[in-house]
């Protein structure tokens, strides 16, 4: 129901109907009580904070008055849909009017069930002999919350029959509610009798998410949703709680990664919202305020070996309440899920991916590597961080450095990203957000960072594989403290030349500038390969707009609900000085990688597209999830040069998906949930996209005798090395980039075998 004002008139007029009435129990003569149905054990979850209603400060607690001297007759109940059919607005028309009703209990959430968890602290009930099929045309519910709050009396327990006498109320649960708040009608007890004679209640089967129409008619019955669902986002599942699920087996898109900005992007978002839910754990506690002690109990949804991925599927095993929590509908177990993972309403499955195969003889990968800081902040006079459970520093808070706050902390972070790009295995990585010591204020040595990084992965390598790309002699006088960088492996790739940071007034104190450098593969005499130039970026992120802009550039980049964020303007600037940058590169295979902060849809990129750049990137897994959307915003993108070289372009959906639960800057959080440093699952929070390319060919110069050609158009021999061509490779996209050769050296052959036997015939002559 909607919290709703102006009741004056209406709560008076109850009042002086209700004055001199003395408070009967409903007394049931045969004293029937329905048994309680077994309560499974189980382990934890978390969930959002929330405040009990102010009526229940002074409720009073559960009494049966008996009347003085005289019989009276027991009071007329009120049916539950009566109490739940609107007046004003939406909240019930019986607001803060005493009425006594029946029902069958649902859910019941006791008070101080787990010391370490706040719960919702009451039950259920539901009309008798309600539920079932479906009826879209019913308009009022036939569920109600029964909030115990400070009352004495006893919790009923599920099956029971119960009378409840009692106010009507509505609860928001959010601050700041106005008049089109959703809120929970609700019923403050004054006496609670156990009774007989309920026909028990069926829950409502659910193929989709009910309409707000719908569930308001729904609220506080119960459902049970079928087929299969997806989790679409997992972001508070390890603070409070809640898995946001959609009916079907896809995630919910980004709006702009699928339609253009603007009215497009409007309504599909709206679709999208009117098919997503949260399914809810039962407590109101944050289990990462580590002044309360949540964080002592296992999640509802969330363990080691268990990570309730975006994508994962969800099928319900048992009935969940829908009713509305902290604004919004929610579907509710039956009891508290937090701390009782036993006790959860659905099964998830789903498998985190291998890393995908990507064809091609050379692999280019472009990597967000989320705040790679070697420096410390435990170094930092005055550093502070974010906290674990034990009260140790984590992370950096408000300081200069932005990554790991300890040793220990930076340990967990290197680990899984040292695993993630050495199981990439490409040849050549674009790193973004890598610490740039200089500007950071540290040392003089701007690739400081980016040592520690390489250093670490030849030594799980187990040898010198892995070398950077050095800073050029030249570089912008202004930087963030996070840069862009090159790393790539030395037996199979040559950098060629400098590499270049362009600085240009798009970037200056607004993001960082973008790298070029090309590259060279490395091959045998019998072989060549053809250069290529990669331009690595960071574009401006969404969370902000630029200061001090004022007129049409404030609007350009100020979010406008287009679907595009903040500082849109900018990114736009930068693209179209990234298109004038990389026409230096024209006729080299040229490719633009990195993190444009931008979806596939958005006008920066369009920018891109326009100026005849082909989008390569976009049709796999999605690179990052936000708000429960999934999209990319992690880009390759390839010149007429490159394009027919490509042979395929994937994106390893190793961290996007994953619980943030998991990241190492959420290291002990959770006396159940361990690090887990044995794998690279949640090393950042975008995912890495991998570039195949065909770029070595055979030499196609065979000779039978010695020539003047230089040596290195040697000629083919049986023992040429294995190396791959594009006509080995799995599957191109494109046509390979030359013919073997082979049908033109057979005359060459040939001719060869008729001038060897006349010179055996000579030879047997003169003999």
């Amino acid at each position: 129901m909607l919290h709703a004002k102006n009741r004056t008139l209406v709560t008076t007029l109850a009042t002086l109907s209700l004055m001199g009435m003395p408070i009967v129990a409903y007394a049931d003569p045969a004293g029937g009580e329905t048994p309680r149905s077994d309560a499974e054990t189980a382990s934890p979850a978390p969930e959002a904070v929330t405040t009990a209603p102010e009526e229940a400060a002074s409720l009073p607690t559960a009494e049966a008055s008996q009347a003085s001297g005289e019989d009276r007759a027991a009071p007329a109940l009120v049916s539950i849909g009566d109490i739940q059919t609107p007046g004003d607005g939406d909240d019930s028309h019986l607001i803060n009017q005493t009425v006594e009703t029946k029902g069958v209990v649902t859910a019941a959430y006791p008070k101080g069930e787990n010391a370490n968890l706040k719960g919702l602290e009451g039950f259920t009930i539901q009309t008798p002999g309600t539920g079932g099929t479906w009826d879209p045309t019913r308009s009022t519910s036939d569920g109600l919350f029964v909030f115990m709050g400070k009352s004495s009396a006893s919790m009923p327990s599920i099956g029971d029959c119960v009378v409840v006498k009692g106010k009507v109320a509505e609860y928001a649960g959010v601050k700041n509610e106005t008049a089109s708040t959703q809120s929970l009608t609700q019923l403050l007890p004054q006496t609670i009798t156990a009774v007989s004679g309920c026909d028990p209640v069926k829950p409502t089967e659910l193929s989709g998410v009910p309409t707000q129409a719908q569930m308001e008619a729904l609220e506080s019955m119960l459902v049970l949703p079928k087929g299969t669902w997806t989790i679409t986002d997992n972001y508070k599942t390890n603070r409070f709680g809640t898995l946001s699920l959609t009916p079907g087996t896809e995630v919910l898109r980004t709006a702009t990664d699928v339609v253009a900005p603007g009215a497009a992007a409007q309504a599909y978002e709206a679709e999208n919202a009117a098919k997503t839910i949260d399914l809810d754990d039962a407590s109101t506690t944050d289990l990462t305020n580590f002044k309360q002690n949540g964080h002592k109990e296992r999640y509802a949804y969330l363990a080691n070996g268990a990570p309730a991925r975006v994508g994962y599927h969800v099928t319900f095993t048992k009935p969940v309440v829908l009713e509305s929590r902290f604004g919004s509908f929610v579907f509710q177990p039956t009891q508290m899920t937090a701390g009782y993972p036993d006790r959860s309403p659905v099964t998830i499955t789903g498998e985190r991916p291998t890393v995908p195969t990507v064809s091609g003889d050379t692999k280019v990968a472009t990597f967000n590597v989320l705040n790679y800081f070697s420096d410390l902040g435990e170094n930092e006079p005055g550093c502070k961080g974010y906290e674990d459970r034990n009260h140790k520093y984590v992370t950096d808070k408000n300081c200069k450095l932005r990554g790991a706050w300890s040793s220990q902390a930076f340990a967990n972070q290197q680990t899984k990203i040292v695993q993630a790009i050495n199981t990439i295995d490409a040849d050549v990585v674009a790193l973004e957000e890598i610490e740039n010591p200089v500007a950071s204020g540290v040392s003089n040595d701007r690739d400081g960072a980016l040592k520690s990084l390489v250093n670490a992965l030849n030594a799980a390598a187990g040898s010198e594989i892995w070398a950077y790309v050095p800073s050029p002699s030249t570089v912008p006088a202004n930087e963030d403290v996070i840069r862009i960088a090159f790393i790539y492996k030395k037996a199979k790739i040559a950098p060629v030349g400098d590499s270049v940071i362009y600085d240009d007034p798009a970037y200056t104190g607004l993001a960082r500038q973008p790298l070029a450098q090309e590259f060279k593969p490395i091959t045998d005499a019998n072989h060549e390969g053809k250069n290529f130039v990669v331009i690595a970026n960071h574009f401006k992120s969404k969370g902000s707009a630029p200061k001090n802009l004022s007129g049409a550039e404030a609007a350009a980049n100020t979010d406008n609900g287009d679907g595009q964020g903040n500082s849109n303007g900018v990114r736009v600037k930068q693209a179209r000085a990234l298109a004038a940058f990389a026409q230096r590169f024209n006729g080299t295979p040229t490719l633009l990688v990195g993190d444009f902060n931008a979806y596939s849809k958005e006008d920066p990129l369009k920018v891109l597209t326009d100026a005849g750049w082909a989008h390569e990137s976009g049709h796999g897994d999605s690179s990052y999830v936000y708000g429960g959307r999934s999209g990319s915003m992690d880009h390759v993108f390839a010149n007429s040069a490159a394009h027919p070289l490509i042979t395929e372009v994937k994106s390893w959906a190793v961290n996007a998906q994953e619980s943030i639960a998991f990241e190492y800057s959420r290291a002990n959080y959770n006396a159940y949930l361990a690090f887990e440093a044995d794998n690279p699952y949640r090393a950042s929070d975008h995912n890495p996209e991998i570039i195949g390319l065909n770029l070595i060919t055979p030499i196609n110069n065979p000779s039978v005798a010695p020539t003047s050609e230089p040596s290195g158009q040697a000629s083919t021999s049986p023992n040429a090395p294995t190396q791959p061509t594009p006509q080995s490779a799995a599957t191109p996209k494109h046509s390979t980039l030359a013919s073997t050769g082979v049908m033109g050296s057979i005359p060459l052959i040939a001719g060869a075998f008729a001038l060897a036997a006349i010179g055996c015939a000579l030879r047997r002559k003169t003999l």
